[in-house]
């Protein structure tokens, strides 16, 4: 999609009218500009997200693998509620933009309307100005926290483009905005936050302009009304509702606005909340659903079936399951599906917590890393402790007890990781330094030898010694022949050691500062003595070592040693 920047806002995707096969959709640009009606597998596509992964990343080090583990943080798998609530987004968008048509008068009249409102009534009673029908209709989504409400409308409403530039028009479209509802229901609160969401998305000043605390809570209500007529609101979200329980005065004068929002304005209202929430919004509840999805929706705990059914909760699970990076994989059974759901009671945000710090606490313990019901058991135990009394009033199924605990706290893992982190770190740390010394006992005493030969006996640079004995010593051979180490090391001396070339050997020869050349004491079959002959007769120093048996075979003796 090409974008345009909007001064001190964002990026606004330029629209593209498309034939959305409906007559009363196409009669309307700001529902042409809007993506294509989805089907639910066009829907699944778009929006499912799952994790980066390879089955070779299990043999990984278990410091990248405890990485690798947080991606099922940013796992997405839709499921049965996720698709419901896909439609009834899609619908309620667009059927709310119909009476809001830019190329109709009754657009207009209700844009005159509510400034009437402003100037005479500074807001108050807008509803006796405002007589433009509308086609908007609210809905409610109640459940517990944890479910993924948030996280499933989130991810519907990315799939819609937030800001729209229609140049032909001269406009900008607000698809949609959420904000959270302000604790103890303030309506001023309310206000200054969808203000500030549209400044920070248009680059206006609203919040400058009408945000002042002087100003009375109908004024503010009104200028949002406006802002929404005239950026073509599609949606507003406000979620968090269960903040009403704490409002006091203000708690009805919040959600009766809201309703204004719907039915005066013409702009289709989402409340989102916990459980907690439900006694405020229940009136919601009794109003029959229509067709566009009019009234509300109780987003529950996914259920765990008879055991001949192939549940959501098994679906979700199995889907989960192959994130795995432990070095062993460990196969779903039935005894796993039991065991995740006794500790999690089926909530989402559990469940995948859970998951992962199984995974850690298994790559963190190391041995054969294997998922067991015990581990889980163990891990839940241990990280689940803070949501624990809530868990065991659902698993009791007492109503009085579960009402205690109107909503599941947010749990973070970050504790959890960070435990056992420092445990992977901690083993790591009195590991990698026991090898080292392990590795350097067992090498240092043959290599010291050969090295020391090399510069006593055969008169070669120190440092130049090192490099060619470390490179034809082999510490993963136990019998080492010092004999023949001395004799392979000194072939690379003259062959420029390697990687070294003979200028070096030279450079680094006529670096040697006063050090008296003594004449070599040659004895039988000395190396010297074969390289000084074959000089004098124009042999190469290489020929004449492999012809007196120094050399044997270049390829395994020396290309491949180390």
């Amino acid at each position: 999609m090409n974008k345009v920047p909007i001064p001190n806002g964002v990026e606004a995707t330029i629209a593209i009218y498309r034939d959305q096969k409906l007559r009363e959709y196409n009669a309307n640009p700001m529902i042409q500009a809007l993506p294509l009606i989805m089907s639910d597998q066009e829907f699944l596509q778009s929006a499912t997200i799952m994790p980066d992964f390879s089955p070779e990343e299990r043999m990984f080090e278990p410091h990248l693998r405890f990485h690798c583990v947080e991606r099922l943080s940013r796992y997405f798998d839709p499921i049965d509620k996720t698709l419901e609530l896909q439609r009834i987004v899609s619908v309620l968008l667009r059927q709310g933009y119909i009476a809001r048509n830019i190329l109709q008068p009754q657009y207009a009249r209700r844009a005159n309307q509510i400034y009437e409102a402003i100037k005479t009534g500074s807001g108050k009673t807008i509803e006796n100005y405002v007589d433009v029908p509308t086609s908007a209709s609210g809905f409610t989504l109640i459940g517990p926290s944890g479910m993924g409400k948030t996280t499933n409308l989130k991810n519907i409403l990315s799939l819609y483009p937030q800001v729209i530039a229609h140049p032909q028009h001269n406009a900008y479209q607000l698809v949609w905005i959420k904000v959270d509802c302000p604790h103890a229901g303030s309506l001023k609160g309310l206000c200054i936050d969808i203000f500030k969401e549209v400044d920070r998305l248009l680059g206006t000043n609203y919040f400058k302009k009408f945000g002042s605390t002087r100003n009375s809570e109908d004024y503010m209500l009104a200028q949002v009304a406006q802002l929404a007529h005239t950026h073509h609101l599609g949606m507003l979200v406000i979620d968090e509702m269960q903040n009403l329980v704490n409002a006091r005065r203000t708690k009805d004068d919040l959600l009766n606005f809201l309703v204004k929002m719907d039915n005066i304005i013409g702009v289709p209202v989402i409340r989102v909340g916990t459980n907690e929430a439900y006694p405020i919004l229940q009136g919601n509840f009794r109003n029959a659903r229509r067709g566009t999805g009019e009234g509300g929706v109780l987003w529950d705990r996914m259920k765990q079936e008879d055991e001949d059914e192939w549940s959501e909760w098994q679906f979700f699970v199995e889907g989960m399951w192959k994130y795995q990076w432990t070095t062993e994989y460990t196969v779903l059974t039935d005894e796993i599906y039991e065991a995740l759901y006794f500790e999690t009671q089926g909530i989402i945000d559990l469940v995948v917590k859970l998951f992962k710090m199984v995974q850690w606490r298994a790559i963190a313990q190391g041995g054969d890393e294997i998922v067991t019901v015990e581990l889980i058991h163990e891990v839940a135990k241990e990280g689940l402790y803070l949501v624990k009394p809530m868990l065991d009033a659902i698993r009791s199924g007492d109503t009085e007890w579960m009402n205690k605990y109107k909503d599941i706290a947010p749990l973070s893992t970050v504790e959890y990781q960070t435990k056992y982190a420092s445990k992977l770190e901690s083993k790591d740390l009195k590991e990698i330094p026991r090898l080292a010394r392990k590795q350097q006992e067992q090498k240092s005493p043959i290599l010291s030898t050969v090295i020391l030969q090399l510069i006593q006996e055969l008169d070669v640079e120190p440092l130049f010694a090192k490099q060619c004995a470390e490179k034809v010593f082999n510490p993963k051979d136990k019998n080492h022949n010092i004999s023949s180490l001395v004799k392979q090391a000194y072939a690379l001396v003259l062959q420029g050691g390697g990687a070294t070339t003979t200028t070096n050997i030279k450079e680094t020869q006529s670096k040697k500062t006063n050090k008296v050349k003594l004449e070599p004491q040659y004895q039988e079959n000395d190396m010297r003595l074969i390289v000084a002959e074959a000089q004098k007769k124009g042999i190469s120093a290489h020929d004449a070592l492999k012809q007196a048996g120094f050399i044997r075979n270049p390829i395994d003796d020396f290309i491949n040693v180390g």
